[in-house]
């Protein structure tokens, strides 16, 4: 099916806006677009494991991956023992399980040392996608499955290490696709094959595809980032961050739009884990800091004029606490992060000027989401803590049992946290 320009421009802007306007789902990572940012009000502020819990759920085996939140459902994936990579679905309101499903097996290719990665991820890691017809999910063995929500059979399944290559990548694959209308994303980049695809959402048929080997030394080449999609002016663009470089495509045709590098660090081990985000005047890439070593930085570039392979459009540069595996949020002119050792700083995202600084407790790895003026900071260890955007204050710390990597989601007056092995909705309502 073809568009004629002014069609493509009207029906992008309406998804876009459907981001904003259809409080009630939240259908992929830190939502339709990957903002991070809901636009709901009254959103839970405080809770524990005795109050404000509408439902908890037990799920097999052990993940990462986010849960997807359509009108009716809340979309997991798992991965079980034996290398079961499996597809659940629960019931929003009850929490009563509707469908578990067995896509198929696999586990991590990943040559890095296991105690480095194995205790805190795997295949399951990617999170799924969701609307009212469909599941798309992806898992780090290289199987990409589109599920059919009323019946519950694979509508298509691709292969992505057989059609393009085995993934050689220190910790394995980790990147979430992204959904923009009709197409679906994927991101890979590693040593070996590094690309960006497009496939059609409803047949798994590719619609255009990438290569993206840009220079980068050792895991300088591997990133684990999710690709997200920003509306600048009247033109849509797919934002991909990792190889020491952020670039953007358009989303339809594949071409490329813009690039900026500068991204490398004084370290073997610079893979990008944090994803692009962006506002209506600026791009924010953020370098790697493993293991919060301080090599690490944030690069500020004037949108839609990062033309290039070198430094041009930078705007500044932040290089103190800065994240690692956390995807920064903005809000309202300001940039919002947290080191992996629990260091929180507002940015003005104008200039990179510091605007308030907070140390919280644990470490941190899941990334920002946003609403009702507040920004969620989730600890490993259970812990999130609600905060002012505007001046920093502490709102309440809340506590929870269990290991949590997964970002939260935000859909209709309900926070959804996802540890190891349980899913919360919390009401916030005693």
């Amino acid at each position: 099916m073809r568009f004629s320009g002014l069609t493509l421009t009207a029906c992008l802007f309406i998804i876009l806006m459907s981001d904003y306007s259809q409080a009630e789902t939240w259908p992929q990572f830190r939502g339709a677009s990957g903002s991070g940012v809901s636009p709901e009000k009254n959103l839970p502020e405080k809770w524990s494991a005795e109050q404000g819990i509408l439902w908890s759920v037990a799920l097999p085996g052990r993940a990462n991956s986010s849960p997807a939140i359509t009108e009716h459902r809340v979309d997991v994936t798992t991965k079980t023992d034996h290398d079961g990579l499996w597809i659940l679905s629960f019931d929003r309101k009850s929490g009563q399980q509707i469908r578990k499903v067995k896509v198929g097996t696999g586990s991590l290719a990943a040559p890095g040392p296991r105690n480095l990665w194995a205790h805190r991820h795997n295949a399951a890691t990617p999170c799924p996608i969701s609307d009212a017809e469909h599941i798309w999910a992806y898992f780090g063995s290289g199987l990409l499955v589109c599920l059919d929500v009323e019946s519950g059979e694979t509508v298509w399944k691709r292969d992505l290490v057989k059609d393009y290559g085995a993934y050689d990548i220190t910790f394995g694959m980790g990147s979430t696709p992204r959904l923009w209308g009709d197409l679906l994303f994927v991101s890979c980049m590693t040593k070996g094959p590094s690309y960006v695809v497009a496939f059609d959402k409803l047949t798994g048929k590719e619609v255009w595809k990438q290569n993206r080997k840009l220079p980068a030394e050792k895991d300088g080449a591997d990133a684990y980032s999710t690709p997200a999609i920003f509306q600048n002016g009247n033109r849509t663009e797919l934002l991909v961050s990792g190889s020491d470089h952020v670039n953007a495509y358009d989303p339809q045709t594949g071409k490329q739009l813009w690039i900026a590098g500068g991204l490398d660090i004084p370290s073997p081990f610079g893979r990008i884990i944090a994803a692009p985000v962006a506002n209506s005047s600026t791009v924010i890439a953020t370098s790697g800091n493993p293991g919060g070593g301080g090599l690490g930085f944030i690069k500020a570039f004037q949108n839609g004029k990062a033309g290039d392979i070198t430094q041009s459009g930078l705007l500044w540069k932040f290089d103190v606490a800065t994240p690692d595996s956390s995807t920064p949020l903005v809000l309202d002119n300001r940039l919002y992060m947290i080191s992996q050792n629990g260091v929180a700083t507002c940015l003005d995202l104008k200039t990179g000027e510091p605007v308030w600084k907070k140390r919280m407790k644990g470490q941190y790895f899941s990334s920002l989401v946003a609403g009702d003026g507040n920004v969620y900071f989730l600890s490993i260890e259970g812990l999130c803590t609600v905060v002012n955007a505007e001046n920093g204050d502490v709102i309440a710390e809340n506590q929870l049992p269990g290991t949590f990597y997964s970002t939260p989601a935000i859909s209709d007056g309900v926070i959804y946290l996802r540890s190891f092995d349980r899913l919360y909705a919390i009401s916030g309502k005693p």
